[in-house]
């Protein structure tokens, strides 16, 4: 039924939609669940510490004995120069809500991402089927250990040179996110406003400019969006935001139901959160940073110091502090079980390519 196989005969999966891996809310059993309906699950390990992660992939295997993918954190976004008089203003501007929350002291800034050869090394040693790595540039040593052991390897891409990058250093798989995508922007090559590219121009160009298939990912939440990004030359797509309703992952309820409630216009790309770029829920911590972009911490120190503020807002049920990445198609996410929700954007794939038939 599918217009394009070549993404489906890489990934050995039987419908060319990807999970997108999402740090922080993607579960094992998320993971399994889209890979047991027949489409590609994605861990987002780049917060997963090596231990656990390891625990993790033999969960997912537990659960499904299809392919699936973990996905890492280029390691350069790892590092990042401190700056203590940035620091002092930015605890002080925390200190205020983490009062007004009974939030305790504001906490320092820790390694929170990585180690990326550690958590690579452990990926390679339990032979996961499929890579991805999100903030190139590409890990070229990575890419080549990845295709010694048979592994597929996947890459975001914001605009054309950055996909034309990956794929000489041997990326078989580029993941064009397009300007509608929820989390963080994948740019790396260029500064991000440069890779603001929206899904339906960006995925044309990068298929005409490069010989892999390409994914499109950015707004996509149901079959009229797969049938979209097959027109536009893609040989699949990723859905993020599509599965943040679903039981399976592990957000918290008070962002669930803000996606749930989520508007068209209620969505926007901000760095207050982590310290680079990324599209989430517009909330109270957004609208009050505005006045304060200069005492942002680099990333990922920045998500690190309101790590306590973070949580301790969604443990009290208020989306005021909490970062609810989200893309702009929110409005249209349903409260189904993932395979649940595949099973249906099936159907209605055929249904919409029904309709477009010519009589």
């Amino acid at each position: 039924m599918w217009p394009r196989t070549e993404l489906i005969d890489l990934l050995g999966i039987k419908h060319p939609i990807i999970q997108a891996p999402m740090a922080g809310a993607s579960t094992p059993e998320l993971v399994a669940a889209v890979s047991n309906a027949g489409g590609l699950g994605s861990y987002g390990g780049a917060a997963t510490p090596p231990a656990k992660l390891r625990q993790i992939i033999r969960q997912i295997r537990e659960l499904t004995d299809r392919p699936f993918a973990v996905n890492l954190f280029a390691p350069a976004v790892e590092a990042y120069q401190q700056v203590p008089e940035q620091q002092t203003q930015m605890s002080e501007l925390l200190a205020q809500w983490h009062n007004e929350l009974n939030a305790g002291p504001v906490p320092e800034p820790i390694p929170i991402l990585g180690p990326f050869v550690e958590q690579f090394n452990v990926l390679l040693e339990e032979k996961i089927p499929v890579f991805s790595f999100h903030f190139g540039p590409a890990p070229i040593q990575a890419i080549r250990d990845m295709h010694s052991l048979g592994s597929c390897v996947l890459a975001t891409a914001t605009n054309v040179r950055e996909a034309q990058t990956l794929v000489e250093a041997g990326v078989d798989i580029i993941i064009a996110q397009g300007f509608e995508a929820g989390g963080h922007r994948g740019t790396f090559a260029v500064p991000y406003e440069h890779g603001l590219i929206g899904t339906t121009a960006l995925v044309p160009q990068v298929a005409d400019a490069i010989s892999v298939p390409v994914v499109a990912a950015g707004g996509i939440m149901d079959a009229r969006g797969i049938v979209a990004a097959f027109a536009l030359g893609a040989s699949g797509v990723q859905m993020g935001t599509a599965f943040l309703a679903c039981p399976e992952n592990n957000i918290p309820e008070v962002y669930r139901q803000a996606v749930l409630n989520c508007k068209d216009e209620d969505t926007v790309i901000t760095g207050v959160f982590s310290g680079r770029p990324a599209r989430a829920i517009r909330n109270r911590f957004i609208r009050e940073m505005e006045n304060h972009k200069d005492k942002v911490l680099p990333f990922p120190a920045q998500m690190s110091i309101g790590r306590v503020l973070r949580q301790t807002s969604a443990q009290q049920s208020s989306p005021d502090f909490v970062s609810m990445w989200s893309g702009q198609g929110a409005a249209l996410a349903e409260a189904r079980p993932a395979g649940e929700l595949i099973h249906k954007m099936i159907q209605e794939f055929r249904a919409v390519t029904a309709s477009l038939q010519v009589k």
